[in-house]
Formats: C-alpha cells, sequence, structure tokens
C-alpha cells in the first residue's frame, strides 16, 4: 500500500514539471482550465468566460535583440502589440523592471473587442540577446488571479558572461525586484 501512494506522489510530481510548456527559451505553466493553441511563433492561451467576453493570453517567440530603454519598448510594442489598442501616454505609463539578467517592461491600454471594452497588458522580456512579449487581453476581472499564476511561472533562460547559456532559469518577477503590476480593472 506504502509502495501505490508513493508512486501515485511520485507521478503526480513528474505531470506537474512535465506540465511546463516551453516557447524558445521561455518556459510557463498554462492555468488550469486554459485552452492552449500553437503556432510557429505564438502561444495562445484562451479561458471560457461568458459570450462577449474575453480572457485571452498571447505570448510571442523571442526574437533576437534586446529591449532595455523606454523608446525601444514603445517600438517593439507598436510592431507587436494587439491592432487598435490605446495605450496610456503619461508620465509612469510604462513600467520598467530588471533582475537576474531580464529586462522586462509592461504598460496598459483599451480596446474594443466586438462591443465590449477590454483591457491590454502588454509585457516584454529581454535577457539582453532576445526578446519576447506576452500581454492579456481581458474585458472583465475573471482571468487576473490565472493571468498572475502564469506570470509567477514565466521563467527566460539568460546568458553568462561569456554569452553561454547559463544552468538556471531566471524568473521573470523575482524577489530582488518589485513584480510586475498585476492587471487591475
Amino acid at each position: 500500500m506504502k509502495k501505490q501512494i508513493l508512486l501515485g506522489l511520485l507521478l503526480m510530481f513528474n505531470l506537474q514539471i512535465f506540465a511546463q510548456e516551453q516557447l524558445g527559451p521561455a518556459s510557463f505553466t498554462v492555468p488550469d482550465g486554459w485552452e492552449i493553441t500553437k503556432t510557429e511563433s505564438t502561444v495562445t492561451l484562451k479561458k471560457a468566460v461568458k459570450k462577449g467576453l474575453e480572457c485571452t493570453i498571447t505570448i510571442s517567440l523571442a526574437q533576437k535583440g534586446a529591449v532595455t530603454t523606454v523608446p525601444s519598448f514603445l517600438a517593439y510594442r507598436k510592431q507587436y502589440s494587439y491592432p487598435a489598442v490605446n495605450y496610456l501616454t503619461g508620465k509612469g505609463s510604462v513600467a520598467k523592471y530588471e533582475a537576474n539578467g531580464l529586462s522586462s517592461f509592461f504598460s496598459k491600454g483599451t480596446v474594443n473587442v466586438g462591443m465590449i471594452k477590454a483591457q491590454n497588458y502588454f509585457y516584454s522580456l529581454s535577457n539582453g540577446s532576445q526578446t519576447l512579449h506576452y500581454q492579456l487581453l481581458t474585458s472583465d476581472n475573471s482571468c487576473v488571479e490565472e493571468f498572475n499564476q502564469f506570470m509567477s511561472t514565466l521563467t527566460m533562460e539568460t546568458k553568462d558572461s561569456n554569452n553561454a547559456p547559463a544552468n538556471a532559469r531566471a524568473r521573470k518577477a523575482a524577489p530582488a525586484a518589485p513584480a510586475a503590476p498585476a492587471p487591475m480593472m
């Protein structure tokens, strides 16, 4: 009996490890109950919500080049954001976080999805030689908790000083830096 319980626990632990999705140098865990769709360059996570509402996370494949300044982030966001998003433009509308060899930027905007006003939270994540983006499109607060869970599992490989992959993966929101702001409606 003890062997069966131990085997069951070991199997559950292994399933938890394999629940990590890989997209280039990044890995993350899909929140429970979310559908995953993969293409060559993106992964889309979608939560089933009431008709007319939206909860979608889109993660891009990392591309060469580092986004390390606000102007480079704004150009990057313009190129990769969902179309027709109206981003905040005032002072403090772009937040930057750095820790463990990673740079992250964040900004928030609004967009109409059909007849519904939705929020778009756009993030970039760079390890100094590659950058990926991920964004949450949501029309209500029903998926914010799952998005925060997703962000807590998002990691990206970093390079050491010799430009070789580091042994460990760096977590996006490292304890040494403030966590990226959670979406709030």
